[in-house]
């Protein structure tokens, strides 16, 4: 266990990155007594990746009490190449081979917890940091590829999405989560699982499988099923995308309730018993007069212009129940929403905390390091939902402390000379709420204050370097006062 001093160190640390975004301690150290206090915190063996989480990001998930609405979680997994750190680490427990044999990395899995209605970002969900192993078993070699239990490095998908749903279920039994999944996702035995536990999923699947099983008797491959028989469901949508090449695209969104074959090759997890044909229902998603693009034609298209011909081609997997156009509609936006834990990703590796340029000498403090920053983010993403979601209501205070709204407040009335402004200029968020403080902190980070848009929001890169702007000029102010 931590001592009491421990422990005023672990949290000073963490509010000093919430307000610096930096991986090198000297710079979120404001004296050279804390550098060094954060230095023996994090080379303290008492001071585990288990107490990090359940301290802090554990603690993200207290809002869920009084949510009412359902939820969506967005999983996804990240390799932090430390490449850069090579030689400089002491110690390289924790670490090991990344997606090249030859990278120095570590694997980071989490989930995204958003409103699924508002979209509304509502804390951290499951997170999980491992590492390979040189010698690992991989399915790749011929005597592991169809015998023996599964026990690939995807079962972190399952764990992560049945550790997340089993928090939340405890702490509110009454919250509803849909779990959606990249194409990483897709895998028999997992997603098996979660219709056998009832756990929602909705997951894109990665491959044309093959195998279908219909109740006359017949065999059809999924990547036919709509060649043979008629969608349960079927609608247009146009794409509303600040990207010009998606922008203003007609799609074609169609849905079938389908009986999944267990494939041939199928492993199966490990305590768990074999797995089962499952009833889901199938999403595609197309653009109008090209049909949907099969993996076979993909191949076969080398050119740049054919690759962007075919952006948007998904097939969705989901146990989800589809009544109507509506739902169906709704789950391929809740789909088109996983890009938030990609930028969140890239809020860690570069635009923000830039982790993987983490400047300590062991495997173990960078990776609790790596927690530290995750647990200090909820700050960023509050600011970045308040300038989205224009929120008036949530008072300043709810992430700031009330100093440091007085300061904001100064800030705002001499500094950024907010109420001289031109109308187009000027704040337009009621005073001292959450979305008026992002208005200042975005400033500070060198926007140019024009909220154009009724859903609006700065890159996190600059949100985080005004808040670093913000927290220089605070400390100024107190050591004048």
């Amino acid at each position: 266990m931590l001592n009491k001093q421990s422990v005023r160190v672990c949290y000073r640390l963490v509010e000093s990155l919430k307000n610096n975004p930096n991986p090198h301690l000297t710079n979120v150290a404001k004296t050279d007594a804390d550098r060094k206090a954060f230095m023996r915190l994090l080379s303290n063996k008492n001071l585990t990746e288990e107490y990090i989480q359940f301290e802090f990001i554990g603690k993200s998930r207290e809002s869920m009490k009084v949510v009412e609405e359902k939820l969506l979680a967005f999983h996804d997994t990240s390799e932090v190449v430390l490449n850069k750190q090579r030689n400089r680490l002491t110690d390289k427990e924790g670490l090991g081979p990344g997606g090249r044999e030859t990278n120095l990395s570590v694997f980071l899995h989490m989930a995204l917890l958003y409103g699924r209605e508002s979209f509304h970002y509502h804390g951290l969900g499951g997170i999980q940091l491992y590492n390979r192993y040189k010698n690992r078993v991989t399915c790749k070699e011929a005597e592991n590829r169809n015998t023996g239990h599964f026990r690939g490095e995807i079962t972190r998908w399952k764990i992560n999405v049945e550790e997340t749903e089993s928090a939340l279920k405890i702490i509110n039994d009454l919250i509803d989560i849909l779990h959606v999944c990249d194409r990483e996702g897709d895998v028999y035995p997992m997603m098996e699982s979660f219709f056998r536990q009832h756990i929602k999923f909705l997951i894109r699947s990665r491959t044309d499988r093959r195998a279908t099983i219909w109740e006359d008797g017949k065999k059809i491959p999924l990547c036919d099923v709509f060649e043979h028989y008629p969608a349960d469901f079927e609608t247009t949508e146009t794409v509303k995308s600040s990207r010009k090449k998606l922008n203003g695209k007609k799609l074609v969104i169609r849905s079938k309730k389908v009986t999944f074959a267990v494939p041939k090759s199928c492993k199966y997890v490990l305590g768990e018993p074999r797995p089962k044909p499952m009833t889901i229902n199938v999403i595609e998603v197309f653009e109008k007069g090209k049909g949907f693009s099969k993996s076979a034609a993909r191949k076969r298209s080398r050119t740049k212009k054919d690759h962007d011909d075919e952006t948007i081609s998904w097939r969705l997997l989901t146990n989800e129940e589809i009544n109507s156009e509506e739902e169906l509609l709704e789950l391929v936006l809740c789909y088109r929403k996983r890009w938030l834990i990609e930028t969140y990703f890239k809020y860690l590796k570069s635009d923000g905390f830039d982790i993987e340029n983490i400047c300590l000498k062991t495997g173990k403090a960078i990776r609790k390091m790596i927690l530290m920053a995750i647990s200090a983010s909820d700050k960023v993403l509050k600011l970045k939902e308040a300038g989205l979601n224009q929120d008036n209501e949530t008072p300043a205070t709810s992430i700031f402390t009330e100093d440091e709204v007085e300061v904001l407040d100064l800030i705002f009335k001499q500094y950024l000379k907010g109420e001289s402004q031109s109308p187009s200029l000027r704040n337009p968020f009621t005073s001292k709420s959450i979305a008026w403080a992002y208005w200042i902190i975005a400033r500070l980070g060198e926007f140019n204050g024009a909220v154009k848009k009724t859903r609006h929001a700065v890159s996190v890169k600059k949100i985080g370097l005004g808040l670093e702007r913000f927290i220089f000029m605070y400390d100024g102010y107190r050591s004048l006062n």
